[in-house]
């Protein structure tokens, strides 16, 4: 009985030691399909995040990965998983499911609480996105399926036109203005950035999606203990005069609440 005892007691010794081990590393990835850069030129500021977080997070090992086209990522997930990650919306909707992604924040990009896509023609074109032809193009547009449900609420092969993704939403522009593109699909922030040009002057927002989630910060798996760690410093970062850097090179403003309709939209994929 003694010998018993004694293995057990060794076990619960043990096991905080194991859960120890498991959150010892908050390793991330940032899946931003379509955006500038690539995994090499943005590895200084994923570098930058994994400092800060473990200034803030003393005895948890961070390491950071980012990947700007959607099959590099899925590459990368499939052989290497990390704990936690800040993606897209649209890899969220085409993706979560499969890989078990649980949302625990979000992302405040222009400080703005919800995203929207803008579906932006000629001035003097069409009155209507039904009768359009040709091709429309954007940055959201690598996540074809998601794009076409946020914004006309339709599969991408119902639509009068073909969709396809971009890394240069401002030469787009120009090509729309050319008569080369039927259309441009630009996020929020990108919206408010072309205000300034201008070229704005001579496009006309011809739709616009519903208000959406931001891209949403995401646990892969059941949230641990050292999830809500990581909740609460992201939380405190735009209060956090240190962080102010780092968020200007994130394009954030900012971490908030999960958005609690986020899983909503897996059930709107065909």
């Amino acid at each position: 009985m003694k010998s018993l005892v004694r293995l057990v007691a060794a076990f619960l010794l043990l096991v905080p030691i194991a859960v120890a081990a498991e959150d010892a590393s908050l390793d991330f990835v940032v899946i931003q399909p379509g955006q500038p850069g690539d995994p090499l030129s943005a590895q200084p500021v994923m570098n930058a995040l994994a400092d800060y977080l473990h200034s803030r997070l003393c005895d948890v090992e961070l390491a950071g990965r980012y990947y700007n086209r959607t099959e590099e990522a899925l590459e990368a997930l499939a052989s290497d998983a990390p704990r936690w990650g800040i993606v897209s919306l649209g890899f969220f909707i085409e993706q979560g499911q499969g890989l078990s992604l649980e949302p625990i924040a979000s992302t405040r990009p222009d400080g703005e609480e919800q995203e929207r896509l803008y579906l932006l023609v000629a001035a003097d074109g069409a009155d209507d996105w039904r009768q359009l032809a040709g091709t429309v193009a954007g940055t959201a547009l690598f996540q074809q399926h998601a794009a076409a449900r946020l914004l006309f609420d339709a599969a991408p092969e119902e639509l009068p036109f073909a969709l396809e993704g971009t890394f240069h939403p401002l030469r787009s522009l120009r090509q729309l203005l050319r008569g080369e593109l039927a259309g441009v699909v630009v996020d929020r922030p990108q919206f408010q950035a072309l205000q300034d040009l201008p070229l704005f002057q001579q496009v006309k927002t011809l739709h616009a999606s519903k208000d959406l989630p931001t891209a949403p910060v995401v646990w892969f798996g059941k949230p641990t203990e050292a999830a809500q760690r990581l909740i609460t410093v992201l939380q405190d970062m735009a209060d956090d005069p240190q962080a102010a850097g780092l968020l200007t090179l994130l394009q954030n403003q900012g971490f908030g609440p999960a958005d609690a309709s986020l899983k909503d939209y897996w059930e709107e994929q065909p």
